[in-house]
């Protein structure tokens, strides 16, 4: 494990994550006051905040695989499945509006598993950082299985569980674009 650590590469700052975690507090915002906005609308959120969370990830695919080696894998594939998902809720908004309760939560534990998994680089920016982003991925996965296990509580609580998946994860992508700089 140490060896996964022993390998110096200087980060800088990461607009891609800094611009995720922006586009992420957006769709936050824009949930939270639009309560009563049409599932329609929340499936393209959705579905663009995949494509770009796929594409970020895409971005820094290569650095992440010199950092912490052949587990930056798993974030290549989520990163294209992040990638599908989006644009086929982008072509067939009715079949979103369907799926969305269960793919909502099986993307949101995917992506909090993927965090687990990757915020062992963090420990490069600092402890705090590191820790941070497990509590806030942890709390992704509580949320996540939460909706898995009620799909009616999440039909009912889609619009303010998308506020708080766009919030968590927001938060942690402006944290982790200033953790690399460092």
């Amino acid at each position: 494990m140490l060896k996964l650590f022993s390998k110096k590469r200087q980060w800088g700052f990461d607009w891609s994550e800094l611009i995720t975690g922006i586009i992420f507090l957006i769709a936050a915002y824009f949930v939270t006051v639009a309560p009563r906005l049409a599932l329609s609308s929340i499936v393209i959120i959705f579905a663009i905040s995949a494509i770009v969370r796929g594409v970020t990830t895409l971005s820094s695919y290569q650095a992440m695989r010199e950092t912490i080696g052949q587990l930056a894998r798993v974030s290549l594939v989520i990163a294209i499945l992040d990638i599908i998902v989006g644009f086929i809720f982008l072509a067939h908004i009715t079949t979103g509006v369907l799926l969305l309760s269960y793919l909502f939560a099986f993307w949101f534990l995917i992506d909090s598993i993927n965090g687990l998994i990757t915020a062992r680089h963090l420990r490069l920016f600092g402890a705090g950082y590191y820790w941070l982003s497990v509590i806030l991925n942890i709390l992704g996965i509580i949320a996540a299985l939460i909706l898995v296990l009620n799909p009616l509580l999440s039909m009912v609580s889609l619009s303010f569980m998308v506020s708080i998946y766009f919030l968590i994860f927001g938060l942690n992508y402006l944290m982790i674009a200033f953790a690399r700089k460092q």
